[in-house]
């Protein structure tokens, strides 16, 4: 069954949508659209305005049905980091023509091509095929699968149909029947991928690198930083990704130095974690799970370098919620060596000097930070022990980013 009669049905259906901005609110409606400017989103209270720079995602909320479609094994990436699932792939060698079954025909000028994978995924020659798009060829190369192994020549790939590929290997042009072609590599292009402004993840597995996006009411508009224009029927988006180059999550950030100090020596080592809590776990705070966030032991020291390029470091901090008895931390965050926060943060409310102790202390509520960090270069991040030894010292800092 084709794709697009499933499309019209769901039409009739569109799911809510979940808009979400750099000030950490989110708003569930109907979209009505969508530009550089503003966005405009019906909800229960009414039409609301928001405008576009401070949108950070749209989404389709989590349990929403939407169309899984994928009718194409064909795989093809581009420079610009967008991923298209095709069902037909042809080349000139100067400009290449792709059948996608949801979006229609593309023609793209062959030097935003990267790769080209004609077989369907295979754990037993997955780990191999990525390995060649990690390299840093100088050359392109033809993939060839023998059983299990991926083998590979390089030289230079010319144009190829739906029979053949031809290639030039030590100046003499072979053709190359396609069904003996696993993938098609070619040599390194300018990386365009830091020219887009948006990441469009559709249900059917294709990801689109956008220069621009829009929405008029009955379906989306992307422009490809690679040049192509595509309209998308509104079902088949699943998000509209906004962070790239807005913000950046300290999780995928590489700290440039780290240091841990532990309570007592010679005992177990606690690792900060990316996207988990200490013990593992992923991150709670405040009876709310976060995907994104840095799990800190006390003692440990992270500096991140930032370059000055964003005004706040947002996050909530909290002791997670998987220790209940204990955890209590002193935390210092520092920017180019200035004080920016600096206080307890404990499972516990801490009790004032000279006061009776409670016999039912209060939990200390989760703290939402958002500092200043314009023209800040180094970031630095301290969880030192607090007023006990380390036990249950699990800090979270859920959602920590840096924001432009």
């Amino acid at each position: 069954m084709s794709a697009w009669p499933l499309l019209v049905l769901c039409l009739a259906a569109t799911p809510p949508i979940e808009v979400s901005t750099l000030k950490g609110e989110q708003y569930v409606g109907s979209l009505e659209r969508l530009s550089s400017e503003e966005v405009v989103l019906k909800t229960p209270t009414g039409a609301m305005t928001i405008p576009g720079a401070d949108l950070l995602s749209v989404r389709v909320p989590a349990g929403a049905t939407v169309p899984a479609i994928s009718e194409a094994a064909i795989e093809i990436r581009l420079t610009d980091g967008t991923r298209l699932r095709a069902s037909s792939f042809t080349s000139t060698g100067t400009e290449a023509a792709i059948e996608h079954p949801q979006l229609g025909p593309l023609k793209l000028p062959m030097t935003v091509v990267q790769s080209v994978r004609f077989s369907a995924p295979d754990p037993k020659v997955d780990a191999a095929w990525n390995q060649l798009l990690d390299r840093t060829a100088k050359k392109d190369q033809v993939a060839v699968r023998k059983g299990d192994v991926l083998d590979h020549l390089d030289g230079v790939i010319g144009s190829l149909d739906e029979a053949t590929v031809k290639f030039q290997l030590d100046g003499d042009e072979i053709p190359v029947k396609r069904e003996r072609v696993f993938g098609l590599i070619y040599a390194r292009r300018e990386n365009l991928s830091s020219k887009a402004v948006a990441a469009v993840d559709l249900s059917s597995g294709d990801r689109l690198a956008a220069k621009a996006v829009s929405f008029d009411g009955e379906a989306w508009k992307v422009k490809l930083v690679s040049g192509a224009e595509v309209s998308v029927p509104m079902p088949l988006v699943q998000t509209v990704d906004f962070t790239l180059g807005k913000i950046a999550y300290l999780s995928n950030l590489e700290p440039r130095e780290i240091k841990y100090t532990p309570f007592w020596e010679n005992l177990h080592t606690w690792e900060y974690r990316r996207d988990r809590m200490t013990h593992g776990g992923p991150i709670s705070v405040g009876n709310k799970t976060y995907a994104k966030g840095l799990g800190i032991h006390s003692r440990t020291l992270l500096k991140y370098r930032i370059g000055g390029d964003y005004r706040r470091f947002q996050t909530i901090m909290g002791i997670d919620d998987s220790l209940r008895n204990g955890g209590d931390v002193d935390v210092v965050i520092k920017g180019d060596g200035r004080t920016l926060f600096k206080g307890p943060v404990s499972i516990h409310e801490r009790s004032e000097p000279g006061a009776a102790n409670s016999a039912e202390p209060r939990l200390m509520q989760p703290i939402k930070l958002d500092l200043d960090v314009t023209g800040v270069v180094e970031l630095e991040i301290l969880v030192d022990f607090g007023e006990l030894t380390d036990v249950g010292d699990c800090l979270d800092l859920a959602d920590a980013k840096v924001v432009k």
